[in-house]
């Protein structure tokens, strides 16, 4: 692909990548994609948040706990227990002086068995009216079937409530064991969320223009708090506990009511007073963000806290949660398109630890801000950027090796593009080389026996079949020169094992002569190889509109009269200097002194041979 063409598809894929990323950012913010990470997070923040805190003392849970449920049963039986005993309780915890006493148990049914036990509660409902009774909504299959809710007690929708349309319905479990008159009630349902994990608390349930208020808003309302107007209020924990709030086992209440057992450890004058339960056995647990199995009472308890205390935690709005990973990164886009990245990495980390750390400094101040869409973005985006560089300098790097490779060895070209310091690599410099030079012999006479087309495929037969085997032995190839191969070892990097690796390459190209003969059926075909080591100058050489990679020099020129002297001799003659550099367990058979042209001194020839094993 031209280069023009490479950089233009980088830079439309580029600005894609980054304009994606503008739209995933407020698509996956916006969506429930990410709903279960976004959850975890604000659940940790949530627990943070708590750890902060601290309840308020007002208020106080008598536990119907496992060990009231052993206590109780020789005397009330098994749950639930006769109204008389909860009776006998309230009565002497409103001798206390009490803000409040509320039950977050249900009294749905009057008890046929024991009809005086329910009336002796009425009796002591009607002389504490600061005593407040549960209900709870139930889900019907279909709506019809439900009652009308005209037909339920006006003292159901009592202020803050409201009443209207009288054709809605709806299923109410109320505390049908007492006259009506007495009821001051709330509901006590607790709302999970899609998850399944409970975060919120219902002020009120509306059905249709009817409204029921909750168990805490109508608590806090009737003790002059002024309510919240959304419907239902996200929880702040008072504590990361699970039992936050102090708590007094009812049996010892109790005892302590009749004047038995020890006295209580808790004034309970002034006090805001749940009797529910956190015994195991009856199962009135709920996951929060706090606990998969968090005791419901001190949920509702801690429903009355907030009111009481006008603390809740807040969610911002949409585009306030936007804003700050928007910033970021419309900032790493700037850095990407001007192709920045060690900066844009460090504002991807940066930002990251700063959206992080921001969300955590907020949620200790009551604030929930997601920031999870935003981190993935910024990642996602520059993870995607880095892979389109990286293909982009991958391109480049095999548009190189092409271009190069038209007039250059592959060898070479591999080499460069490698090094930090290509021009470095290839200039020229004086270096030890080790010089081959192969000629086909005959090669005129070879010519006039066969057309030009057999010529032509058999060169290229041969000159695939040798450079092969030069690559094999990490060769550098020079050039050719009409039937003649020019290679060297020791250029353009050092090659310490040069002379052993010529050698075994000029070995190997005789084994393939052999080889070659049976294959092109030219049993006259044959070839002369000389080495010579040697300084040499390497580098590129030409002119400006064309280099060649090449070595010159007297190393270069004896080594091509070293290949001339091969005829009648032997295939293969090395130089005494290839000779002493190679360290390979052959037999060099001495061909004696020879006079070479443009030398003074006479050239001292071996021929290398594979040692004879017994």
């Amino acid at each position: 692909m031209p280069a023009g063409s490479t950089s233009r598809l980088f830079k439309r894929s580029l600005y894609s990548l980054c304009l994606l990323a503008l739209l995933l950012l407020p698509t996956l913010h916006l969506s429930q994609t990410l709903s279960g990470l976004n959850n975890a997070h604000l659940d940790w923040l949530t627990r943070q948040r708590a750890a902060e805190q601290s309840p308020d003392p007002r208020l106080l849970l008598i536990d119907i706990d496992d060990l009231s449920l052993q206590v109780m049963a020789s005397e009330a039986g098994k749950w639930p227990w006769p109204r008389s005993v909860h009776a006998e309780l309230l009565d002497y915890l409103q001798q206390q002086q009490p803000l409040a006493v509320a039950f977050d148990v249900l009294f749905s049914e009057a008890d046929a068995f024991n009809p005086d036990a329910d009336q002796f509660f009425a009796e002591v409902l009607a002389a504490h009216p600061n005593t407040y009774l549960a209900a709870l909504t139930q889900e019907t299959v279909e709506a019809g079937q439900a009652p009308l809710l005209d037909s339920y007690p006006q003292q159901t929708w009592q202020a803050p409530g409201r009443r209207g349309t009288e054709q809605a319905r709806a299923l109410l479990l109320l505390p049908r064991a007492f006259p009506s008159e007495l009821w001051k009630l709330g509901s006590i349902n607790f709302r999970a969320d899609p998850d399944g994990i409970g975060r919120r608390y219902e002020l009120y349930r509306d059905f249709a223009d009817w409204r029921l208020p909750s168990l805490p808003a109508r608590i806090a309302h009737d003790l002059g708090v002024r309510l919240p107007e959304q419907p239902s209020i996200l929880l702040d924990w008072p504590s990361q506990s699970r039992l936050p709030y102090p708590r007094l086992p009812y049996a010892a209440v109790l005892a302590a009511a009749r004047g038995q057992g020890e006295p209580l450890e808790h004034d309970l004058q002034g006090k805001i007073i749940l009797i529910g339960t956190t015994a195991s056995g009856l199962h009135d647990l709920r996951p929060t963000a706090l606990d998969t199995l968090y005791p419901a009472p001190f949920i509702l308890m801690t429903a009355i806290d907030n009111l009481l205390n006008a603390r809740q935690l807040h969610r911002p709005q949409a585009w306030q949660e936007l804003l700050p990973a928007g910033l970021l990164l419309l900032g790493l886009i700037a850095l990407l398109l001007r192709e920045r990245l060690p900066a844009a990495f460090a504002l991807c980390l940066l930002g990251s630890l700063g959206l992080l750390a921001g969300s955590y400094w907020l949620a200790l101040q009551g604030q929930l801000m997601s920031v999870v869409a935003g981190l993935i973005c910024l990642w996602l985006l520059l993870a995607s950027a880095l892979a389109l560089f990286y293909l982009r300098r991958r391109q480049q790097l095999q548009d190189t090796i092409r271009l190069f490779s038209r007039f250059m060895d592959p060898v070479v070209v591999s080499q460069l593009v490698s090094r930090d310091d290509p021009e470095a690599l290839l200039a020229s410099k004086e270096c030890q080389l080790t010089v081959l030079f192969s000629d086909i012999r005959n090669f005129t006479t070879l010519s006039e026996q066969h057309s030009a087309q057999e010529i032509v495929s058999l060169l290229e037969g041969y000159f695939n079949s040798q450079v092969a085997v030069l690559f094999k032995h990490q060769a550098t190839l020079d050039k050719f020169i009409g039937d003649a191969i020019m290679a060297f070892w020791g250029a353009p990097l050092d090659n310490p094992q040069q002379a052993d690796q010529a050698v075994l390459a000029a070995l190997e190209m005789l084994d393939n002569l052999e080889a070659f003969r049976r294959d092109y059926n030219c049993p006259d075909f044959d070839i002369g190889i000389g080495l010579h080591t040697g300084p040499a100058v390497v580098g590129l050489v030409g002119a400006s509109q064309r280099y060649d990679y090449t070595a010159i020099g007297d190393t270069v020129n004896l080594a091509s009269r070293i290949e001339g002297l091969t005829k009648g001799r032997a295939h293969l003659l090395i130089s005494e200097a290839t000779r002493l550099a190679c360290s390979l367990p052959l037999d060099f058979i001495a061909q004696g002194e020879h006079q070479v042209k443009g030398r003074a001194e006479p050239v001292q020839l071996f021929e290398p041979r594979r040692k004879l094993h017994d």
